[in-house]
């Protein structure tokens, strides 16, 4: 068993699982700002329509 190949196995299968688990967490951020910023603007939209009735 060679020790070193084993480690340098492990931690690399380590940094590139953090990197999946932050693209998706990014990636969910990105979709959740994406949708907030959609619905203020529909909200924008109809600013006002209820002011002057």
């Amino acid at each position: 068993m060679n020790y070193y190949n084993e480690i340098k196995n492990e931690l690399i299968s380590n940094e590139a699982y953090k990197k999946v688990k932050d693209y998706s967490k990014n990636k969910n951020d990105l979709k959740t700002y994406y949708n907030v910023g959609k619905l203020l603007s529909e909200a924008g939209k109809h600013y006002g329509e209820g002011i002057i009735k």
